[in-house]
This record gives structure tokens, sequence and C-alpha cells, in this order.
């Protein structure tokens, strides 16, 4: 069954607090397949919504948008103010307890399906889905930032402080989900679209609080104080000659699979 990361109520709250969101470049890619493939834009269904980040985008382009994830802290922090969006603890693998059968116009699962046991979750998929419905699989990748200085420092902390506190799946991450392949004949990939984001050191730094590495790290060693002292650093690179904060200026790779169950 899915892998359970981000339940624990501090870990959800720096989830939702600092994950970058996806811009609406993405969103809009993803509305242009399904309106290139003759799709409905009744019923959206994401799966590992986590605190709804991307599944409030969905509710632009769709009468009804159903947000799915493990975690009930998570749901917890999710959007509650959008009539036309809801959300369900359920896992992946069985999401169709939730969701009636071939009613959905398009399934997503963004950052999530490296956790989740993927033929399972693809029956899953099959069932809800109508003919012609919709599939996305999307995720970005690790960031790049402007400073040459901290990058290496980033980089160091992601690849050796943290080495061995990742799960042995976020590898799926680093290979932009080259290992995957939607079960759809005529799927395809995208990878032209990035996030970028400006953000204050404190912000930054929020962002990588938010890594499960690093939650690992904590929980093996609590009074580690790496955090800390990359923020300190930080601070002083993106300190101006005036004294003032100059922002960070980020970018994270989106990758994207695309695929339509066949029309009857």
């Amino acid at each position: 069954m899915s892998k359970r990361f981000f339940e624990a109520a501090k870990h959800a709250d720096l989830y939702a607090k600092y994950r970058p969101s996806y811009g609406e470049d993405i969103y809009e890619r993803i509305f242009k397949f399904c309106r290139d493939g003759g799709n409905r834009f009744k019923l959206a269904v994401d799966i590992g919504c986590g605190s709804g980040q991307s599944t409030k985008h969905l509710t632009q382009y769709f009468e009804q948008v159903v947000g799915v994830d493990v975690s009930p802290k998570q749901v917890e922090h999710a959007a509650s103010d959008v009539p036309n969006l809801k959300f369900e603890v359920g896992f992946a693998e069985s999401f169709s307890t939730v969701v009636p059968p071939d009613t959905a116009d398009l399934v997503t699962i963004a950052q999530a399906i490296h956790w989740v046991d993927t033929g399972k979750f693809y029956r899953e998929v099959e069932k809800v889905l109508r003919p012609g419905g919709a599939m996305v699989v999307y995720g970005y990748g690790n960031c790049t930032i402007d400073n040459p200085r901290a990058q290496e420092i980033i980089s160091k902390f992601y690849w050796s402080t943290l080495k061995g506190y990742w799960d042995d799946k976020r590898d799926h991450i680093n290979t932009h989900y080259r290992e995957f392949s939607l079960p759809y004949h005529g799927s395809f990939r995208e990878e032209s679209l990035k996030i970028v984001k400006e953000w204050t050191v404190d912000q930054f730094v929020g962002y990588v609080s938010s890594w499960s590495g690093w939650q690992s790290y904590l929980n093996a060693h609590p009074s580690a104080s790496d955090l800390e002292d990359i923020r300190k650093t930080l601070t002083a690179l993106y300190q101006t000659s005036a004294g003032e904060e100059s922002k960070v200026n980020i970018s994270w790779p989106v990758f994207m699979l695309l695929g339509q169950k066949p029309k009857e």
C-alpha cells in the first residue's frame, strides 16, 4: 500500500506552508491535453493530494474536484472554502471506494506515484475513468538556486548530510520518473515546464525543512543544527552591500506523463 510520509502534524504544517506550488502553465498544459482529447470537464480526482496545493487549481477547470490522501493530518490542512472541491482520506490503491466507477474525466497524481503500488493504482484509475478520460502523473525535481556557493551548500546537504535518510523511492524523483510508464497506448512525456520562485532565505529554508530526508535525520538527531547553520550561511550570502537581504531565485524542473483511457 501507499508509503505513509508527511503525516505528523508538524510535518504536515511545514508541507502546507512551504512546498512550492505549480504555476498556472502546468494546469493549462493538463487542461489542453484534456481538451485536445475531447474530454468533458465535470470531475477531476487528485490522488496523493497532501494539503491540496495542486488540487485547488483544478477547480478552475472542472465542475467538481476530489482530492484523496492517505494522511488525515494533510487533509486537515487542505482548503475548505472552495464550493466545488472536497477531500477524502484514502489510499491510492483503493480510491475507487470514494469515487464512483466511470465518472472521472481526469485523474492526477502529483509528486506521489513513487510512494504507491502502481499496479493496484492503475487498476483503480481504470475503474473510475470514463472512456476517453485522461490520466496525468507529474512531479518536480531537485531545485537549482541562483548563487553557486548556495547551490553547493544545498547539494552537499541533500547528497551527503542526508544520505541514508531518504527513502529509496526518492530516487524516482532524482530520475524524473524515467522508470514509470502509463498503461495507455500513446501516452507520452512532457519536460518543457518548470516551477520558478523568488523567496526569502527563511522561505527557502522552510521548504528544505519539509524534506522527508531532513525529517528522518531529525528523528535520529533531534538536536541537529545543520539546517540552522545553513540558514545563517545563506543569510550572509544573500545580504546586499546595503545590509538588506536579496531574494533567492529558485527553479525546479517539472516532468509529466500524460495518457488517455481508450474511448469505447
